[in-house]
């Protein structure tokens, strides 16, 4: 089996692959006050809780934002087993100088590991011309050409980390967590609040996806993903496809090629 994880500025996303098959999914909050030593028993107790031998881990691989978060969470993994596993971890930082990418970008190191992954997974699945959309602590547009070369992308705030600013510096607006809603016109604080957050990230998605596909002249594959993808999904269900594990699955791609 093998562990590829994802770790980004709120969660760490863990997934268990035996050959093609993703088994399961796991996600934890980003700790930085957290010891290898207490990852390594999180990653313990949730294979435990589904009755998987942790021995049976033979490989993993790491993309990571945090910096901070990675050598922790490397040395986590290679206490599940034995010497031969500590062999077959990969850290892609380290592998992305190999997969030869077209990243035509002004600065290459700038651009996230985990775009550089949707990417990879977005191209392999479908093909390309692509644009991406990532639902995370920062909501990313990602722009891939028809051979797969990286062409760049929009970077802007996260749903749930504007309505956190937007609670956190008002006296009077509370916290709320987004959901689907019919109406755009809010009737309390909630609703108007809630308005704003769905139909506005909705808006900005249309705007912002129009005004790529009008930049580079072409009929772009839309792709939908990250953890507050979901909320979304209905709205594109016909015109976006959502895929939710598209990072995993463009690690294991990765991992495979190794």
């Amino acid at each position: 089996m093998i562990l590829v994880v994802d770790i980004g500025n709120t969660n760490i996303v863990f997934g268990l692959y035996l050959d093609k098959t993703l088994l399961h999914k796991w996600r934890i909050n980003s700790d930085l006050q957290k010891t290898a030593n207490d990852y390594a028993i999180d990653i313990i107790e949730l294979c435990l809780h589904h009755h998987i031998d942790c021995l049976q881990i033979n490989g993993g691989i790491i993309s990571s934002v945090v910096p901070s978060l990675t050598s922790k969470i490397e040395e986590a993994i290679k206490k599940l087993g034995s010497s031969q596993l500590s062999e077959k971890i990969f850290l892609l930082a380290n592998l992305l100088p190999k997969l030869n990418i077209d990243i035509q970008v002004s600065n290459k190191a700038e651009v996230g590991q985990d775009r550089l992954v949707n990417a990879i997974a977005g191209y392999h699945k479908f093909g390309g011309n692509l644009i991406i959309i990532d639902f995370g602590t920062a909501t990313t547009f990602d722009v891939v050409g028809n051979n797969g070369e990286y062409l760049g992308g929009i970077i802007v705030c996260g749903v749930n980390s504007a309505l956190k600013s937007l609670h956190e510096n008002t006296a009077q607006l509370p916290k709320i967590s987004i959901k689907p809603q019919k109406k755009v016109i809010g009737k309390n604080t909630f609703e108007a609040m809630n308005s704003g957050s769905y139909f506005g990230n909705i808006a900005l998605v249309n705007g912002l996806v129009l005004q790529i596909e009008q930049e580079l002249n072409i009929n772009a594959t839309k792709i939908i993903t990250g953890g507050m993808a979901e909320i979304f999904k209905e709205v594109w269900q016909n015109t976006y496809h959502y895929q939710p594990n598209l990072i995993l699955e463009g690690l294991k791609i990765i991992f495979d090629k190794q």
